[in-house]
């Protein structure tokens, strides 16, 4: 991975460190990037995901958390070079499809990735990342609580599984014809105001009713928000805008609407997952310029990502159990030291404080328990 910092050069001309760990040769980009079309056209990328899965399941033993939520999202990357295809967006490149684990907030996994060409359609997929998530949730005794999507996730197949599974969804609704209907029918007296977590009212507004899609097999809440505009309009009566629509299964006796919008809009954290993993580990690029060797390439670095957020997790002190790849990188991986040789014995000399020595230590205690574990 690129690193302003380091690079694979300067291991290769540490002929020292090399020889400390063993170390002959590195391979160079050339061979990196025929092995992964090597790999790719053999299609080894199911043994990785293999592998993943098994990263999740130390996830989902480890006891971090407990109420499980899933977050779906596709990213862009853009690459002219290659087999890529224009997406979307206007750019050309690859579309993948990523899918990741918390506690709602915190403490992501990522459980399913489709490296896929960036003309595919930000709807599929969804449903197939959703049932394989599920499945190594119940291979490992465990259950998933909320799902949550954006408007790529308005199907009524992916409506229909969750709700016949238990889980509780909440998925932004896309305006057509049925919810703006359903929307003008509310009561001017059904909708209320919103108060932020501090009790504070604000200018947005909420109202809910019931709404059913075509070949759904239940009806759901669709719960509506919008903002009072601060001036009115040339009649002297009170305008709305940026109206924005949830629907979910979650019951109004267990979950307010207002609530369940703030839930819902906490999905923003997969974002932030995915942006954790693109510049914490360099996958905003791909290497080679055929989808199967950037499929092999991509898999690993979200294997990566998983390694890394299982440390975070299971080895490091809670203070940096929230932290971003990039901060773990620098603060604890990234360790400036000196290899001497005193009494025929070889010494790492770090310049770093005796109660960063004693935690590294334990660190690495805790790593070497693992294999017992």
């Amino acid at each position: 991975m690129d690193d302003p910092d380091w690079s694979g050069r300067d291991i290769q001309d540490d002929e020292g460190f090399r020889k400390l760990v063993g170390i002959e040769t590195l391979p160079s980009p050339d061979s990196m990037g025929d092995w992964l079309r090597r790999q790719g056209s053999l299609g080894r990328e199911h043994y990785l995901q293999r592998i993943l899965e098994r990263t999740v399941g130390y996830y989902l033993r480890s006891g971090k958390v407990s109420d499980y939520t899933l977050d779906i999202d596709a990213t862009l990357i853009e690459s002219d070079k290659g087999d890529g295809q224009m997406s979307y967006a206007g750019t050309v490149g690859y579309h993948p499809m990523l899918s990741y684990l918390s506690d709602g907030t915190d403490h992501p996994i990522c459980s399913a990735i489709k490296f896929r060409q960036g003309n595919e359609s930000p709807q599929t997929d969804i449903l197939e990342s959703l049932k394989k998530t599920h499945r190594i949730l119940e291979f490992n005794g465990k259950s998933l609580k909320y799902f949550r999507s954006d408007s790529a996730g308005y199907q009524s197949k992916i409506i229909n599984y969750c709700h016949g599974r238990g889980i509780r969804y909440t998925i932004t609704a896309d305006f057509d014809s049925s919810v703006i209907e359903d929307i003008g029918r509310i009561p001017s007296t059904a909708w209320l105001r919103i108060r932020d977590w501090e009790g504070i009212l604000t200018n947005c507004e909420y109202a809910e009713t019931t709404h059913i899609m075509n070949d759904s097999n239940h009806s759901f809440r669709l719960i509506v928000k919008r903002k009072r505009n601060r001036q009115i309009d040339m009649f002297g009566e009170v305008s709305y805008s940026n109206y924005y629509a949830v629907i979910t299964n979650i019951q109004e006796e267990e979950i307010s609407g207002d609530v369940v919008l703030y839930h819902h809009q906490q999905r923003g954290n997969c974002e932030r997952f995915i942006k954790d993993g693109k510049y914490g580990l360099n996958l905003q690029y791909v290497p080679c310029g055929t989808i199967e060797a950037n499929r092999i390439y991509y898999t690993i670095g979200m294997l990566a990502y998983n390694v890394m957020k299982l440390f975070q997790l299971m080895i490091l002190p809670e203070r940096y159990s929230t932290c971003l790849i990039e901060t773990i990188r620098r603060k604890v991986l990234r360790i400036v030291g000196r290899i001497v040789s005193t009494s025929r014995q070889l010494w790492l000399a770090v310049n770093r404080a005796l109660e960063w020595i004693e935690e590294y230590k334990q660190t690495r205690v805790k790593i070497a328990n693992l294999r017992y574990g």
